[in-house]
């Protein structure tokens, strides 16, 4: 009589240690994400797995928080954002920089809305005399030498999302 295991008992024990091996690395991922701090270069990125999500910076965005709606909690954020401002484009297409307000007597310097469909909010931000244009839904972080040029940038991409709805 032959000892050994038998077909079925061999895929089992492939299914539980390949199931074993993914939530692993699943939560190892989750940890590299929760511990890099956000950057203006991987703030896209960081966000793109935790659905619907905001950041908020205070104090020349030395501090950061995060908040999911519908929580009423603030959870603090390691963030390598330092001394930000934020731009958006008005109806003339000029870039025109944004002012957050105040919460508990402290400056918002930055307020940033990633959504679980993968959107985000579209914003302009200079750092270190870099521009960065975030679109709101296709395509990278992109790095301009002025707020006019990111702001073309922006207009551009409004007006290919303007024209993909001639497809629906």
């Amino acid at each position: 009589m032959k000892k050994g295991f038998s077909l079925i008992e061999l895929l089992i024990v492939i299914a539980i240690i390949s199931l074993f091996g993914f939530l692993v690395f699943d939560f190892l991922k989750k940890v590299e994400i929760k511990q890099d701090p956000y950057s203006i270069k991987n703030l896209k990125k960081v966000f793109q797995d935790y659905g619907d999500i905001e950041l908020l910076c205070i104090d020349k965005c030395a501090q950061c928080f995060t908040h999911t709606p519908g929580s009423d909690a603030l959870q603090e954020a390691s963030s390598d954002l330092k001394e930000l401002q934020a731009y958006t484009v008005d109806k003339n297409d000029n870039p025109l920089k944004i002012e957050f307000g105040r919460t508990k007597d402290r400056r918002i310097c930055l307020r940033y809305r990633h959504y679980a469909n993968g959107s985000n909010t579209q914003i302009i931000l200079e750092s270190e005399g870099k521009f960065f244009y975030f679109p709101s839904y296709f395509g990278e972080v992109s790095v301009y030498e002025s707020a006019e040029d990111a702001a073309e940038a922006w207009i551009k991409g409004s007006e290919i999302l303007r024209s993909k709805g001639n497809y629906y």
